[in-house]
């Protein structure tokens, strides 16, 4: 066999191994783009998802703002007249405002809020007597624990960013008014 012959046989046989590697590298290529189009696929899914999830809570936002506003307005309504004679007007305005809005309310605030118009409808007779072991007096405290821890409960279930270190300064009330 002749030099050209020799020389024109090895190119040719390394034609046929470029052409296979390059094939091969074709495979894997095509390969790697399949999975790269199934991850996309998937992250694409993902992102939706996350994306109507943040819709909806964007959504309720506001109201769930506004319920739990009206449930610390509520809850401190019922704190104040705990003693009242008319609690029992304000516990039934809870649960009448609960059962429409009790939804919107974080799940602690949700408990907290009715466990609170519980205590609160349970406490008058507490300290009256009528209901309890012995003097009472512990019944009486944690009863009343339960009405004012929920105030701390529906603040913390919105939690809001701090606008700042102000908003923890306590009200002056001798304070001129800033008008």
């Amino acid at each position: 066999m002749t030099p050209y012959a020799r020389k024109k046989g090895e190119n040719l046989a390394t034609k046929q191994d470029i052409a296979d590697i390059t094939e091969e590298i074709e495979k894997v290529q095509s390969e790697y783009a399949k999975q790269l189009e199934e991850i996309s696929q998937q992250n694409r899914l993902i992102l939706e998802q996350a994306k109507q999830k943040h819709e909806l809570r964007v959504a309720a936002l506001d109201r769930r703002l506004e319920a739990h506003q009206q449930a610390f307005t509520r809850w401190r309504r019922l704190l104040h007249k705990v003693h009242d004679k008319e609690i029992g007007k304000i516990v039934r305005e809870c649960q009448e405002w609960w059962v429409k809005n009790c939804l919107y309310l974080d799940a602690e605030s949700r408990a907290a809020f009715r466990d609170a118009y519980h205590a609160a409808f349970l406490h008058r007779d507490l300290v009256n007597g009528n209901r309890g072991t012995g003097d009472g007096s512990e019944d009486i405290i944690q009863n009343f624990k339960v009405i004012t821890d929920a105030g701390e409960k529906i603040v913390k279930g919105v939690e809001l960013p701090s606008l700042g270190e102000d908003e923890y300064k306590p009200v002056d009330p001798s304070a001129p008014s800033e008008a």
